[in-house]
């Protein structure tokens, strides 16, 4: 019996690609590309209790049939001609536990 798996998110919605930047020991590795990602830039503000308050610049959806990697806090990815840091990330799964895609906001 196989494992029920999501299908990936749809190629029409992934049409831009970025770099990715992770963080080494001595620094930053080389930049990895990764084509077919979501850039939604729609994510300048976000509301509190009070008032709206500057969020993320953008989110970003990277579907793990294009990268086999980790994304975590801090990793740097480039788009648009400039570098944007991590601010959060979440990893969302197939019901088996490996990655389905990645969530990322970058600041």
């Amino acid at each position: 019996m196989s494992a029920v798996r999501i299908p990936p998110i749809p190629a029409f919605m992934r049409q831009e690609s970025l770099a990715i930047i992770r963080q080494a020991p001595d620094g930053f590795a080389d930049p990895v590309t990764i084509d077919r990602c979501r850039i939604d830039r729609s994510a300048g503000l976000s509301p509190n209790d009070y008032q709206l308050t500057p969020g993320c610049r953008a989110r970003v959806f990277i579907d793990a049939t294009e990268y086999v990697g980790e994304v975590v806090e801090g990793d740097l990815l480039e788009f648009d001609g400039e570098r944007h840091a991590v601010a959060s990330v979440q990893r969302c799964d197939h019901p088996d536990g490996t990655p389905h895609h990645w969530e990322v906001d970058a600041q």
